[in-house]
């Protein structure tokens, strides 16, 4: 090789073959961000879960207030009495002489003038300020019970106390959205299944839209309100998935509700006539912890009840059906 096919080696084709490289690197490197942003992207959708389920009650909330604001305009919406099978009478103004069948109603007078006092203080202190989470008996109850609608609008949404509350109570009568409507009724009247929803989607998960009134409309939108009966049972068994959850049946025993809320689930109980309902359509609660005084609830009808301790007995005597609720992963 002469001396001149050297320099036409060195300055004309080392140059190509630098830029070649050069150029080919960037391509792989490109081609390596590109992979690792989708894979990053993927990543996201998977812990997105939580807002799409946010995103899928808003939109499911917007697709009913058509077909709402139609009915409202050209009918009027009846209203219940207690002598209507759907109507839920939260028990509040009731005592012993409503009870018919000579059924013994655990607690009637179980309470002290003391704690009399206390829980009259703690309702309160809960008017004054709602956004705080109250005490009582080691039972953290969180209350929006003085949250009134704005302008005539209901309050679709939650308190950050609310929301950051490991098991929050929510009321069915809660100025809120008391008048909100659910079936023939409104969520006061029946919506006691949707409103215990709501406090077991809120305890256990992310989700920030599931209020009672959202889960209430949810509820109607995918056939779980049936005219003349209330909630369907399905509302929990098949619509607990949509929420990033899982239902399962738990027998009504002692052992077996413990077993579950060890778990770190919260329970839906379906309660007959008794202490948590004087109507015939039954009542739902949630039930999410136990200690050595009894067990915990949360009744979506009854801030006192929400208070007190309660034993076994009066869910062996009273519940129709348990179901348990946890996190699907």
């Amino acid at each position: 090789m002469n001396k001149k096919t050297k320099y036409i080696l060195i300055f004309a084709v080392l140059p190509v073959a630098l830029v070649t490289v050069f150029f080919l690197s960037m391509y792989l490197d490109e081609k390596k961000r590109s992979s690792e942003e989708a894979s990053t992207e993927s990543s996201t959708t998977e812990m997105s879960r939580e807002e799409r389920i946010n995103a899928m009650l808003l939109e499911e909330y917007q697709k009913s207030q058509s077909t709402r604001e139609f009915v409202e305009e050209t009918t009027e919406a009846p209203v219940l009495s207690k002598d209507d099978a759907e109507y839920d009478d939260m028990i509040d103004g009731t005592d012993s002489s409503d009870v018919s069948g000579g059924s013994e109603v655990y607690g009637e007078d179980e309470l002290s003038a003391e704690d009399e006092a206390l829980i009259a203080s703690l309702e309160e202190e809960a008017r004054k300020n709602s956004y705080s989470a109250i005490d009582y008996n080691g039972i953290s109850i969180v209350t929006g019970m003085n949250q009134v609608a704005l302008n005539g609008q209901y309050v679709l949404g939650l308190t950050d106390a609310e929301l950051n509350a490991p098991h929050p109570l929510f009321l069915q009568y809660d100025p809120r959205w008391a008048a909100y409507p659910y079936g023939l009724g409104t969520m006061q009247s029946s919506a006691c299944g949707p409103t215990s929803l709501s406090m077991v989607i809120t305890g256990l998960t992310n989700i920030s839209n599931a209020s009672p009134p959202m889960v209430a409309t949810y509820s109607m939108n995918h056939g779980h309100y049936v005219p003349n009966q209330g909630t369907a049972h399905t509302l929990f068994t098949s619509g607990a998935p949509d929420f990033g959850l899982y239902c399962s049946k738990v027998s009504v025993t002692e052992t077996d509700m413990k077993a579950h809320l060890d778990n770190g689930e919260m329970l839906i109980l379906a309660m007959h006539y008794g202490n948590f309902t004087h109507s015939a359509a039954g009542h739902f609660i949630v039930v999410y912890g136990y200690n050595q005084n009894g067990f915990m609830v949360n009744d979506p009808g009854s801030y006192e009840r929400s208070t007190k301790y309660w034993p076994f007995s009066v869910f062996g005597n009273e519940a129709d059906n348990i179901y348990g609720f946890g996190v699907a992963y």
